[in-house]
């Protein structure tokens, strides 16, 4: 991190593990390659009672790996995936960093990905193409990886952005699931 920066990444990782079991540490340049390593090593932490909720918080885990690998504006600032169990459920935290710009169309797609969560995926679908082609666009992916973070992990999507420098926020997801669902 850059020196005299507000936000240490290191307090980050221990305010969010002193509550809960981790299944998934990583700090760093998260990669495809990386990505598909940190679902191979949380797979094999589910235990056996876990099975129902297993594939749901990996599909999640993956799609948060995916728009940290596709949306990193900073890659020399470190990400971070956390991925914990608690008494309720399990939760996985994902952070990198972004610019102060891009945090007002970040907030605004959790905020319609949590929304739309009881939409059909065809429904949310067609509106992203009309939505696109609106804007003069040919990204119809834009908050369907979010969408879909939400519809698996069961309960809606939490963020937070915390100061980097003047021109740079780390932003971090949360995404919880309940092992009763």
């Amino acid at each position: 991190m850059k020196p005299g920066s507000k936000f240490n990444i290191d307090d980050f990782i221990k305010e969010n593990i002193n509550t809960a079991e981790v299944l998934s540490q990583f700090k760093g340049t998260i990669s495809e390659k990386k990505s598909d390593r940190i679902l191979d090593n949380m797979e094999d932490l589910f235990g056996e009672q876990e099975i129902r909720i297993r594939k749901r918080i990996l599909i999640a885990a993956s799609e948060i790996l995916q728009n940290v690998v596709r949306h990193n504006e900073y890659p020399l600032y470190p990400a971070v995936f956390l991925a914990t169990r608690t008494r309720q459920g399990f939760k996985i935290d994902c952070g990198n960093a972004v610019s102060i710009t891009r945090r007002t169309v970040v907030e605004k797609r959790i905020r319609e990905a949590n929304r739309k969560a009881g939409g059909s995926m065809k429904d949310n679908f067609r509106q992203a193409e009309a939505d696109a082609e609106k804007s003069a666009g040919n990204d119809i992916s834009g908050g369907l990886g979010l969408l879909e973070i939400r519809r698996k992990a069961g309960m809606p999507l939490d963020f937070a952005f915390t100061i980097i420098d003047n021109e740079t926020f780390f932003f971090h997801l949360i995404a919880k699931s309940n092992m009763g669902e």
